[in-house]
């Protein structure tokens, strides 16, 4: 039996390809999205533990992708894979809902050591809408 099902988004098929024969090695399930809109299908068709997306997937920007399949499924996690280097735009793709990043060019085993963390922990409860009250004028 699988250990997660994980879904790769990006359209890099040398990154795809890596990332799904070691993560199937380490027993994961694996489902392949070149594009977003595909990304979005499997989500909305199977139950996924993990979503790893690229930061740009054709024309469909990675924090898009990102609040989209959130939207479908409030408890999946997401790493974000990127080009970019700065802790400071990797601290920014947390704040946006990602629970990791992996930069680029993917270093197998930490992307493992960070899957296997990231899906260790708990699932977040849907967050609560705040109400905003306005403020009565005496």
């Amino acid at each position: 039996m699988a250990r997660a099902r994980i879904l790769i988004i990006e359209d890099e098929r040398q990154t795809v390809d890596e990332l799904r024969d070691h993560l199937e090695l380490h027993g994961f399930e694996t489902e392949v999205a070149l594009s977003g809109p595909v990304g979005t299908s499997v989500v909305e068709e199977r139950k996924m533990d993990l979503a790893i997306i690229g930061t740009k997937v054709q024309d469909m920007e990675g924090l898009e992708l990102l609040r989209r399949l959130k939207g479908l499924d409030p408890g999946l996690k997401a790493i974000i894979i990127t080009d970019q280097k700065s802790k400071r735009y990797h601290a920014s793709l947390v704040k946006a809902g990602a629970e990791g990043v992996i930069s680029l060019p993917v270093n197998k085993d930490g992307a493992l050591e960070l899957i296997e963390e990231i899906l260790k922990k708990p699932k977040k409860p849907p967050a609560k809408k705040k109400r905003f009250h306005r403020a009565r004028r005496h």
